[in-house]
C-alpha cells in the first residue's frame, strides 16, 4: 500500500487571536455571534471565525460579556472563553480582558461581526514586525481598531485608560506606539476590503445574504 505524501502542518503565527463578542447587539436585535454566516449556511459568525483563526494563530480565545453569555457560547464552539473583567464597559474592556488571558505576547483582535475577514489579510498583518506597537489598518482614513494587532505590553496603559472612563480602543492611539497599515497596502491583499465589512444591523445582514 502506497503511503500518501507527508504534508507538514501549516506554521501557526506566535500570536493569540481574540474574538470580541461581548456587545449587546442592540442594533441587530439578536446576538450577532450566533447569526448564520452568509456564505456558510451551516455555521455561525463565531464558529466561522474560530475555525479560520485556529489555522493561523497558536491560540484562539472568545471574549464574552459575562458568564451567562459564555455558557451559551459553549454549545456552539469548542474554544477557550473568558469574560469581561467588568461587563458593558465597551470594547476597550473586552480587549483588556482578553489580553490578560493570552499566552502569547501579541493578540490579533477581531470583532465577531466581521464575517468576511480574508485569511490572506490576517497573514499579511501577522507578518509585520511584532514589537510593542499596535498594528492598525487604515480604511477610509479611519483606524480599524477592531481588526488589529495588540501587544500585551500595552496592558498597563490600557488599564490606566479604563480607569479614566475610556471605553473605546481609539483612546490608545495617542498614548502608545502605533504602526499604521495604509489602505493601498491592504487592497493589494484584499482588493475589495471585504475583511472590514461590519454586519451589525438587520439591513446590513440582509444585504449580505
Amino acid at each position: 500500500m502506497v503511503k500518501p505524501p507527508h504534508i507538514p502542518p501549516p506554521t501557526l503565527f506566535p500570536v493569540s487571536a481574540l474574538i470580541l463578542a461581548g456587545g449587546r447587539s442592540t442594533r441587530m436585535g439578536k446576538d450577532k455571534a450566533l447569526l448564520t454566516h452568509p456564505e456558510e449556511h451551516e455555521t455561525t459568525f463565531v464558529a466561522h471565525l474560530v475555525r479560520q483563526l485556529s489555522t493561523l494563530c497558536r491560540e484562539v480565545i472568545l471574549v464574552a460579556r459575562d458568564a451567562e453569555q459564555a455558557t451559551e457560547y459553549t454549545t456552539h464552539v469548542s474554544v477557550r472563553i473568558v469574560t469581561d473583567i467588568a461587563p458593558d464597559q465597551g470594547p476597550l474592556m473586552g480587549i483588556y480582558s482578553g489580553l490578560l488571558a493570552i499566552q502569547q505576547p501579541h493578540a490579533l483582535v477581531i470583532a465577531v461581526d466581521m464575517p468576511f475577514i480574508q485569511s490572506e489579510l490576517i497573514t499579511f498583518l501577522l507578518s509585520q514586525p511584532l514589537d510593542e506597537a499596535l498594528i492598525i489598518p487604515i480604511v477610509n482614513d479611519n483606524p480599524q481598531v477592531l481588526f488589529a494587532v495588540y501587544p500585551r505590553a500595552v496592558l498597563p496603559i490600557m488599564e490606566a485608560s479604563l480607569q479614566t472612563g475610556q471605553r473605546g480602543p481609539r483612546s490608545l492611539l495617542s498614548v502608545v506606539p502605533v504602526r499604521y497599515i495604509k489602505e493601498e497596502q491592504l487592497r493589494q491583499v484584499d482588493p475589495q476590503l471585504r475583511s472590514f465589512v461590519n454586519v451589525n444591523t438587520p439591513e446590513a445582514y440582509k444585504h449580505e445574504l
